[in-house]
């Protein structure tokens, strides 16, 4: 890999160089007490890395005040510049970058650098940033990073020395179209994406609270009641331990593994979340080390699992008899389904009532966890069982419109990504519109 290998091209495209077509600057310093959470008189915005995403998000700023006038203007940004992560804990990060589009009156910080092509470069901005983002320049800023105790630096020798494909300006301004059109089309999907999460969000809070009005309700001749520590109670609702409604509360191995390349899904934590099993993100285990660690489970075919550390509270429901490992700290669920369904549990545990509890009963100093024992404890308050399933039926609805706003936007990724590789190296060839268009 060396920096002066530019992406495959057409050969009657020209080539140029970071150090010949773009300026590079680096972000602004300051001291703690400099810092603000708020704006105010004489305060400058800042933006950092938590702000580049896959666009610039600008709702979490920071504030600065006391900066000599000269900081300040090399550190502004406007139209055109190109922000990128320069230093970051995690290397994947290294070279991630979003495109400033409108003249800002904010500064980026120093673990950030700016880069924008120079008047006579040949460089597009919008070219450059998306050359910036191909996969292949990615992992080449990736892999080139430097540093020492726990935090990766972009190699500034590396990337000033990076070879760049110029096409004509028609072709660069017709690239960026097209995937500015792309990016439109992610940016509503992700939109839509946020209000299908809120509606299921909401219905599951209506669900366990008995706001949401199903068929199967009891009939109005039964009275609501109140419970001394749940409060209100709708009318032919009961209220019970967990650890009397379910068969066993286990938890996770405590025992060491080594994983493989494939074998026995191993789940972590992290892959627990939304309501959702991420079992693209599991590790591997061999069907030995599963044997070991998996004593006193039940091969049933049906059960919840439970974070009770670090984003604690979220919990899934797992329909499957195949096997699979749990890191610790991951609780499995086994509901008696005559009185308490898995799907409805899981509602309870990831509403904001079970969220509350987690919060609460969460012990420790550095982590805090809930014990099994503390969970066994929790109270819940649940419908007769049929009324339990037409609740859940309603919540998958919304959530099933979530699934197929998910694989939208990862189709839309997909195609993307193909766009990117197939445009930027000249595999498919475009031109301004005035021009005509070629392929």
């Amino acid at each position: 890999m060396r920096p002066t290998d530019a992406l495959s091209h057409p050969a009657h495209w020209s080539t140029t160089t970071v150090r010949r077509g773009v300026e590079v600057k680096r972000g602004v310093s300051w001291s703690k007490e400099q810092e603000h959470g708020e704006p105010g008189p004489n305060r400058i915005p800042v933006i950092g890395i938590r702000n580049v995403q896959d666009c610039l998000e600008l709702n979490d700023l920071v504030y600065l005040s006391g900066l000599k006038p000269t900081a300040v203007e090399k550190s502004r940004v406007s139209a055109g510049w190109t922000v990128m992560v320069g230093s970051n804990g995690n290397r994947a990060r290294i070279g991630n970058a979003v495109l400033v589009r409108e003249d800002a009156e904010f500064l980026f910080a120093s673990f950030l650098m700016g880069a924008k092509p120079t008047a006579n470069g040949g460089l597009s901005s919008d070219y450059f940033y998306r050359w910036l983002s191909t996969e292949q320049v990615q992992a080449y800023l990736t892999a080139s990073s430097e540093g020492t105790t726990g935090l990766n630096n972009l190699s500034h020798s590396f990337f000033r020395a990076m070879s760049i494909p110029v096409p004509p300006p028609d072709e660069q301004a017709a690239i960026a179209r097209i995937l500015d059109a792309v990016d439109t089309a992610l940016e509503r999907t992700r939109a839509r994406l946020v209000a299908a999460k809120a509606l299921t969000a909401s219905l599951t809070e209506e669900a366990v609270s008995g706001k949401l009005i199903t068929g199967g309700m009891p009939s109005c001749e039964q009275r609501a009641w109140s419970h001394p520590r749940l409060g209100g109670i709708p009318a032919g609702w009961s209220v019970d331990r967990l650890g009397k409604l379910c068969a066993r509360i286990v938890d996770g191995t405590h025992q060491a593994v080594e994983t493989s390349r494939s074998g026995v899904p191993f789940l972590y934590v992290s892959c627990v979340r939304e309501g959702r099993i991420l079992w693209k993100s599991a590790s591997f285990i061999s069907e030995r080390t599963y044997a070991r660690i998996s004593k006193g489970r039940e091969p049933q075919t049906q059960c919840v699992l439970y974070t009770a550390v670090g984003s604690y509270g979220n919990a899934a429901l797992v329909s499957t008899g195949d096997p699979f490992g749990l890191q610790r700290h991951i609780a499995i669920l086994y509901p008696k389904t005559a009185r308490l369904r898995g799907d409805y549990l899981t509602l309870w545990l990831n509403s904001s009532k079970g969220k509350r509890w987690s919060e609460i009963h969460a012990v420790g100093n550095a982590q805090k966890t809930v014990t099994l024992t503390e969970l066994g404890k929790l109270l819940i308050a649940f419908p007769p069982p049929y009324v339990q399933a037409e609740l859940c039926n309603v919540v998958a609805g919304a959530e099933a419109v979530v699934d197929t706003i998910n694989g939208r936007l990862d189709g839309l990724a997909d195609l993307k990504r193909s766009l990117m590789h197939d445009l930027l190296t000249g595999r498919v060839r475009v031109r301004d519109d005035s021009k005509g268009t070629a392929s």
